[in-house]
């Protein structure tokens, strides 16, 4: 679901994963430099949640957020720093309108734990680094 078109019913408030990526207006995943290669799925955060209609809420509602000293989600304030507001030369801008979420629903909370680590493990494995949103950030 592009984020920019958002909308909570959508999303079920289960348990789960769910997948922040980078894609282009058609919809196109945005490549991704990473410490050893490209991820060319552009995954910019992997999450999990008891509740994952509201972590995606959470997420999009500081997405939106116009200045650095509210946050909602760790993420998202990763996100507005980074990608959205940050004053370099040179790196990658996106928008609301270039972020897509998935997620997969599971039956107990402890199952999402054990598929969120499976994930970030194959990514960290795979390009020895953790997705750009993953990484905490000292806020300052």
């Amino acid at each position: 679901m592009r984020l920019s078109d958002f909308s909570s019913d959508k999303v079920p408030d289960t348990s789960g994963v769910y997948v922040i990526g980078a894609v282009t207006r058609t919809g196109r995943p945005i490549p991704l430099r990473r410490l050893n290669g490209i991820d060319a799925a552009g995954i910019l955060c992997i999450g999990k949640s008891k509740d994952v209609r509201r972590r995606i809420r959470e997420f999009v509602a500081d997405i939106r957020t116009p200045r650095l000293d509210t946050a909602y989600h760790s993420a998202g304030w990763n996100f507005r720093a980074y990608f959205r507001d940050n004053p370099r030369r040179g790196i990658i801008r996106l928008a609301e309108e270039n972020l897509e979420a998935t997620w997969k629903t599971t039956a107990r909370d402890r199952h999402a734990d054990h598929l969120e680590t499976q994930l970030l493990q194959a990514y960290v494995k795979k390009y020895q680094d953790k997705p750009p949103l993953n990484i905490s950030i000292k806020r300052g």
